[in-house]
């Protein structure tokens, strides 16, 4: 067959590889670009009070309590709790609590003796004991007024205290203290503002702001976020029942507990004005089992509740103040410095998702992400509240980005590639190698296939006559309609060898027909070869005919050459056997012949008639080839009749009838190829009769 029809393939221009980079850059580039605005979006309008932020940093100051230690070991704030114990003791347990006026102003009388800085009452004293009874309160109406420059009552947004009280602190605003906390969005309460903004008037004081201001602190900020390294309850707390035995049997030793401290006062019951605080995770306190002071039996509380991460009310608005006084309490970043971390997250995530492979990527984002929130843990140490929420949302969001538009442009490189080698390789072997890239490796294996051998006739006398461009043009015109035959059939065009064609059927994928579609792809083929030459001669141009040869049987099939070259083809006997079949169509004036096992696999649905038995080189048993004539269900009574005269006088051939057998053969018309070179071959051996051992078999020489 001619060669080098192909032009030899040539490096890739440095300039091609150049332009590919440049435009991996360019979408690279815009990506990262992308996800720094995007992420830089995320840091400036994502809001800090969202679930979860609030949970990390909660988890945050749990993971700081274990690794810094408390630099306060002496807290000035001390709770005054209002218990079960306490109200079922038998002080109080005929007193409701409504009525507890005069207990107050006992507790009141006995702080300021012990010379505390102020007294917060958490408690909202709406009802006096003098409408049912005159002079009831008076105690705790001159207790308010005696040290109404260390107390604070509480107040809400709709109530304030009964008048009484108000009158006995000369009405004074400074006197109370909002006692409204704000939760988040989760129901867990971190920020405390300590001034609220009334309409129409002037800003209104928390409890805890106020008691600060009594003790002596003043520019106090607007709000806190406290960082508590401890559990809400930790603060040292008594019962009001200890207290109040303490003042009766020893209330000059409350001073060395008491003096200089700011102490809250409020209800600890277990089923009332239970709040949930930023330090929930935090370990509970445990009861105290020795008194704090000589004297008298006073022992700091344990948690009252422990089971659950609510707190009393009273101890959030005594950790606000204790926050302000030790200087645990945090500032959030700035909107502006949010969205900077955001930005540089985005981009270290567009760089993993464009960089790494997907798990690769997602456990260092991950790793990044558990950095970033020890960060957090450290910024509250300096007194700072990194949100890491959003920017690790940003650095998750801009991976999967980058990602996501990688895995589109490569698949987009991937179709390019898949078309571009399907031009070289059948559609099928590119899909499985894209697949299953492990299969590019030497080696095959023993497949049932059936191979074609398709060769163009009159190529040679036509390359002496004509333009080599215009040669290679028709050339592919015509392989062409072979291959496109091949591969609708789902064959494998397994190579362009000059003007012929090597196709497969049954592998690379596996076909149990594989026989039958080979030959009714060649008898296809034999078709649109001839209508294309009849229309090329009807304009006065030149044209080919066909010469198809096909073999069934097993063949080793896989990946054949070098370790650095090599071609997915089939080798062994039946490919060589289709080889030399390919060569026959010329020598016995058709355009189709097939083998005896291919024969045999379509008797049943393709009109065959037996041509001859042929001795081809390299193969001591003999072929018996067979012309397809057309499928077995459209097969005309003309061609099944041409089919059985054609078999009438290869039996009288080969019992030696030449004569009957050319006079058969002739009558089948000049324009039946094979008929007309048997009559030739019969006349012959009229005049020369073959030997006595004749068998019938014709010897091919040559090819």
């Amino acid at each position: 067959h001619p060669i080098g029809l192909t032009a030899k393939p040539e490096r890739r221009p440095e300039g091609a590889r150049k332009q590919t980079m440049s435009r991996q850059l360019r979408y690279s580039l815009a990506t990262v670009i992308t996800c720094l605005v995007l992420s830089l979006l995320i840091g400036l309008l994502g809001s800090r009070n969202n679930s979860l932020d609030g949970w990390m940093y909660d988890r945050a100051l749990w993971a700081r309590a274990k690794i810094f230690p408390d630099r306060n070991t002496d807290p000035r704030v001390i709770v005054i709790a209002l218990d079960q114990e306490s109200l079922d003791s038998p002080e109080l347990r005929a007193v409701p609590r409504a009525l507890l006026a005069p207990i107050w102003a006992k507790v009141l009388n006995g702080l300021g003796l012990a010379g505390v800085d102020a007294v917060a009452f958490d408690l909202l004293f709406a009802f006096s004991g003098g409408q049912f009874k005159a002079g009831y309160d008076r105690s705790f109406q001159q207790a308010l007024h005696g040290h109404r420059d260390k107390v604070v009552l509480g107040r809400t947004a709709g109530s304030l205290p009964a008048k009484s009280f108000l009158a006995a602190l000369r009405f004074d605003p400074g006197a109370l203290g909002m006692l409204e906390l704000i939760p988040d969005r989760d129901g867990v309460i971190r920020e405390f503002p300590l001034r609220f903004d009334e309409a129409g008037g002037e800003g209104l004081q928390s409890l805890a702001a106020r008691a600060l201001e009594l003790s002596g602190l003043a520019h106090l900020p607007r709000s806190v976020i406290p960082a508590p390294r401890h559990h809400g309850e930790a603060l040292p707390a008594f019962a009001l029942v200890d207290l109040l035995r303490c003042i009766d049997t020893a209330p000059d030793a409350l001073a060395e507990i008491f003096k200089g401290r700011l102490v809250f006062v409020g209800s600890v019951l277990a089923n009332e004005d239970r709040r949930l605080g930023a330090g929930r995770y935090l370990a509970p306190p445990v009861k105290s089992l020795a008194s704090v002071v000589e004297d008298c039996d006073l022992v700091t509380r344990g948690a009252s509740k422990p089971s659950s991460h609510t707190v009393p009310g009273v101890f959030l608005h005594a950790a606000v103040a204790q926050a302000v006084i030790s200087g645990d309490w945090v500032e959030p970043l700035e909107a502006w410095q949010l969205a900077l971390i955001a930005a540089v997250l985005g981009g270290i995530g567009a760089g993993l998702g464009l960089c790494l492979a997907p798990w690769s990527a997602f456990i260092l984002a991950l790793g990044l992400a558990g950095a970033v929130w020890g960060g957090e843990v450290l910024a509250i140490e300096g007194g700072l509240w990194l949100p890491a929420m959003m920017p690790i949302a940003a650095l998750f969001l801009s991976t999967v980005l980058a990602y996501l538009v990688r895995y589109l442009v490569e698949e987009r490189r991937r179709r390019g590639i898949q078309h571009a080698f399907g031009r070289y390789l059948a559609p099928s072997v590119v899909d499985g190698l894209l697949d299953n890239p492990e299969d590019l490796r030497l080696g095959g294996s023993l497949r049932d296939v059936s191979i074609m051998f398709a060769d163009l006739s009159g190529f040679t006398a036509l390359s002496t006559r004509t333009e080599p461009r215009e040669l290679v043009a028709l050339t592919n015109h015509y392989l062409a309609i072979i291959a496109d035959e091949v591969d609708a059939s789902g064959g494998y065009v397994d190579k362009f060898i000059g003007d012929a064609v090597m196709a497969i059927w049954g592998a690379p994928h596996p076909g149990e027909d594989h026989a039958l579609t080979a030959v009714r792809t060649a008898m296809s083929v034999r078709v649109k070869i001839a209508a294309a030459g009849q229309a090329a001669e009807a304009r006065g141009e030149h044209s080919f005919g066909i010469k198809i040869g096909i073999h069934s049987g097993q063949a080793i099939v896989g990946n054949v050459g070098s370790a650095r070259r090599y071609n997915y083809t089939a080798v062994g006997e039946t490919v060589n056997i289709a080889a030399r079949l390919e060569g026959l169509p010329g020598v016995y004036g058709c355009s189709l012949m097939v083998g005896p096992t291919t024969g045999e696999a379509v008797r049943d649905d393709v009109l065959l008639r037996e041509i001859d038995a042929v001795a081809v080189k390299g193969r001591t048993e003999p072929l018996t080839i067979f012309e397809p004539i057309a499928d077995l269900a459209a097969a005309t009574t003309a061609q099944r009749e041409m089919a059985a005269n054609f078999a009438e006088a290869l039996g009288h051939y080969r019992a030696r009838n030449f004569q009957h057998a050319a006079d058969l053969w002739l009558a089948l018309g000049p324009n039946d190829g094979p008929a007309q070179i048997m009559a030739e071959r019969s006349k012959a051996y009229i005049s020369a009769p073959p030997a006595n051992d004749w068998d019938g078999v014709f010897v091919m020489t040559g090819k």
